[in-house]
């Protein structure tokens, strides 16, 4: 064990917290634990974060904030044709793999007001996007599942997304029928 140093605290905090939440789960994680893997008081650790809820949300917000780049540029930007959406929403569910799973798997995320509900209204608004204006039944069940293709990365090695990154995009485009000629006359 590593002590940490006084800049490195907040950082080993966070980093510790993650691996402590991935591995047992929120609920199953105390602030005690985490002060103890790190050799710190149980205060060295409030200092930094007062509660639990914080380590949370500070450990969601690069990948929230990612999300909401990405909504704010598909709003603000030339129309993006589909492949540069899923690539991109791809790209960040890869960068932020383990916080994702988390997200998948914790119900203290999936329920939180300033976390689930704002990654449900993100995607929500990066699907319909990809959609369309006005989509068929069609387009929205192939936009639903190329989502879903992404969407299933946490259940992939984590080893092995970087070189099949490639892959799983292939398999979202196909999902939504770009470039395969799946396309429905129902489109």
């Amino acid at each position: 064990m590593t002590q940490p140093t006084r800049i490195g605290t907040r950082e080993q905090i966070l980093e510790t917290a993650l691996e402590l939440f991935t591995t047992q789960g929120y609920d199953a994680t105390s602030l005690r634990e985490i002060a103890d893997r790190l050799g710190l008081t149980k205060a060295a650790v409030y200092y930094h974060f007062p509660a639990k809820e914080l380590l949370l949300l500070e450990l969601t917000r690069p990948f929230l904030d990612g999300l909401s780049r990405m909504v704010t540029d598909l709003r603000s930007g030339e129309p993006a044709d589909p492949e540069s959406v899923l690539a991109a929403y791809l790209d960040l569910f890869i960068e932020h793999i383990e916080m994702v799973g988390l997200l998948g798997r914790e119900p203290a995320t999936l329920y939180h007001p300033d976390i689930g509900q704002r990654v449900r209204s993100l995607v929500t608004a990066i699907q319909q996007h990809l959609a369309g204006p006005d989509p068929s039944a069609s387009r929205s069940v192939r936009t639903a599942c190329a989502m879903g293709v992404v969407h299933a990365l946490p259940q992939m090695p984590v080893r092995v997304l970087p070189d099949q990154r490639d892959t799983v995009l292939a398999a979202a485009l196909a999902a939504l029928g770009e470039g395969t000629g799946i396309q429905s006359a129902a489109n």
